[in-house]
């Protein structure tokens, strides 16, 4: 199967393959050795941050003891009351935001 290669950066397609390529004017690029390579990669600012957070959030402790043993204990005792309009308020008010984001 032969493609006709429309660019006329003939040699990038040949750095980029390591390979032999003849380009629609016939300009042949050059085999490449496997020390004339060089692969470029580039991050991100995004992505760097990500890798940040992710490591921050690896490196933190799956359980906040401090905050969730008065609320086993107050569970186990039968005591833990929960105020349905501060959950439905909360609810709420983080839809609006993502409403807000979204417009």
């Amino acid at each position: 199967m032969v493609t006709k290669i429309k660019s006329s950066d003939v040699n990038r397609l040949g750095r980029i393959t390591g390979r032999r390529v003849t380009g629609s004017k016939g300009k042949t690029a050059s085999k490449t050795t496997s020390s004339d390579r060089r692969d470029d990669v580039a991050v991100s600012r995004i992505s760097r941050t990500i890798n940040i957070a992710d490591e921050v959030a690896h490196s933190a402790p799956n359980i906040r003891a401090a905050i969730v043993a008065p609320i086993r204990e107050a569970i186990a005792n039968g005591e833990y009351q929960v105020d349905s309009v501060a959950v439905a308020d909360k609810i709420l008010r983080q839809v609006l935001l993502e409403r807000r984001k979204v417009m």
